[in-house]
């Protein structure tokens, strides 16, 4: 189902729709992050839109809707709706997209409008939302004077709705798109993609920042020396963290056919680095990648390629297996470690169906987890295929590392997006951790 929360601006639709998102486990949609850059400098003046500005905002809002529901994925979007004919084109399945009408009065909405200075939503056009609202006849319509856990326990009767089972808790939020956890020396380390910056946090959810780029982050890991190397995605470099200056320890502009992705670094300092071979999020037909070694003394060479999307690793514990996980063809590969740190017999070791993996860690007993954003959950997989357990995290999951004592906690770095502009703007990116 996906539930649409409606009203003039400052009716509290961000506010009740994400409490009901997080009390169902579904993921929450703000509607105003899909408007045009050119329709929020509209609202920022104070111009009001007309329906031929909305449009678009109508087409993407649809397509998203349409989305979750060819997943069977529960949403709950934010919008305001206030004409029959958006309504119209946003309700896609009479039983499946159900509409919440937030009334209240315009002074009370004018006086909670007045309090917000961080909206590009000018006050000024209240007085325009209020004349453009056709109200709705078919919606369950609800006071907006109440506290906003009430609103959201009379939604949850009137639809008889019930919470999905939400496996972990939240130890660090307001992330734009966090990646490559790795546990280190107590500590979780992981790259806050968008925000540019390597960070890392405790158990106890204390957090700091590390490092800042003027480029994406990607992958992590460490020199046997412990020095901390890092993945410069567009300028498909390693860069190397020395005395808190980061400069570049290998240039691969050369041998990537794309943006650089996941790396792992194992024992003896070697980095095996994917790219994604086409443009993703510039919509480019699929093609296949590369995965790159490089050495302990820096010197780079192709070691497999005609992966799809090669994207988390993960080392068996005697050093002589690598998994890669090739997202895009929903598969684990396996590859053996030569004594050099040059791959051979390749070979499958799970197919995953409709799973798309994204991050993977060994556990101890040598499964495999593996985060499947596009199913929202994790699931623990033994060669083979078999799944073991599955999962389900607040966000969609995008990678997970085992961490703690004795590997008793699962870390997941998740978000409820991952197109770059979306990510900035929501920041819904989260660290979440499972006690094991």
């Amino acid at each position: 189902m996906v539930i649409i929360v409606m009203g003039v601006s400052g009716s509290g639709k961000t506010t009740i729709g994400q409490l009901l998102a997080h009390q169902l486990g579904w993921r929450f949609i703000e509607g105003d992050d899909y408007h045009t850059a050119n329709n929020k400098a509209k609202m920022s003046a104070g111009i009001p839109l007309d329906d031929m500005d909305r449009q678009p905002w109508l087409d993407r809002l649809s397509l998203v809707i349409d989305e979750h529901l060819r997943a069977n994925r529960g949403a709950v979007l934010s919008c305001s709706a206030l004409k029959y004919q958006y309504r119209e084109k946003l309700l896609r399945d009479a039983e499946q997209v159900r509409m919440i009408y937030l009334y209240g009065s315009f002074d009370l909405i004018l006086e909670r409008l007045k309090q917000r200075h961080d909206h590009f939503m000018n006050p000024a056009l209240l007085k325009s939302q209020f004349e453009t609202l056709e109200q709705p006849d078919d919606a369950l319509t609800i006071q907006i004077d109440q506290p906003p856990e009430a609103i959201v326990a009379r939604i949850t009767e009137q639809l008889n709705l019930s919470a999905s089972r939400i496996n972990t808790q939240v130890l660090l939020e307001e992330l734009m798109f966090p990646e490559a956890p790795r546990w280190r020396a107590g500590w979780l380390w992981f790259t806050d993609q968008h925000a540019q910056r390597v960070a890392r946090v405790n158990p106890q959810g204390v957090s700091e920042t590390l490092a800042i780029l003027d480029d994406l982050p990607g992958g992590l890991g460490w020199l046997a020396d412990g020095r901390l190397l890092v993945v410069s995605m567009t300028k498909r470099q390693l860069l190397v963290l020395e005395r808190g200056v980061l400069s570049t320890y290998a240039d691969l502009s050369q041998l990537a056919s794309f943006h650089c992705n996941d790396m792992l670094v194992d024992y003896q300092g070697r980095c095996y680095v994917g790219n994604f071979g086409f443009d993703l999020h510039g919509g480019a037909a699929q093609r296949p990648a590369e995965l790159i070694l490089v050495d302990s003394q820096g010197n780079s060479e192709i070691v497999a390629d005609e992966l799809i999307f090669p994207n988390g690793c993960a080392l068996s514990r005697d050093g002589k297996t690598l998994l890669i996980a090739e997202t895009f063809a929903s598969r684990i590969t396996a590859f053996s470690v030569e004594l050099d740190g040059s791959l051979s017999n390749r070979r499958l070791w799970a197919i995953l169906d409709d799973a798309y993996p994204d991050g993977i860690c060994l556990d101890p007993e040598g499964n495999l987890w593996i985060a499947a954003p596009n199913l929202s959950r994790l699931l623990l997989v033994r060669e083979g295929g078999e799944i073991l357990r599955t999962v389900k995290p607040l966000g969609d999951p995008y990678a997970c590392m085992l961490g703690g004592d004795d590997d008793n906690l699962l870390f997941i770095a998740s978000s409820e997006t991952d197109n770059p502009e979306q990510a900035k703007q929501q920041r819904s990116g989260r660290i979440e951790v499972l006690a094991l």
